[in-house]
């Protein structure tokens, strides 16, 4: 669901905190950035990815291609979804 893409975002971000702080100690690094984000099934991205995207210096591509993927990987799950359904 769109309306929980923000709070996901925030979790996925909570969750890798430990290990982003792992990574610094490990490689003995002054800074560690890492850009979590999350994408809907159906391909919407929140604010932030986009302001990542253009801190990493990726190009916009990049987001074309990840939501192209997630939506064929949506139409495969319900495709398979109402292949397995009875029939009414």
């Amino acid at each position: 669901m769109i309306h929980n893409l923000p709070r996901t975002e925030t979790e996925k971000i909570t969750k890798h905190d430990n290990l982003s702080l792992e990574i610094k100690n490990i490689w003995k690094l002054n800074n560690l950035y890492v850009y979590l984000s999350a994408i809907s099934a159906g391909g919407v991205v929140t604010e932030s990815f986009l302001i990542h995207l253009q801190k990493t210096g990726l190009t916009k591509n990049i987001l074309r291609v990840g939501q192209k993927t997630i939506l064929l990987q949506t139409c495969h799950t319900v495709r398979k979804f109402l292949g397995n359904a009875p029939s009414p």
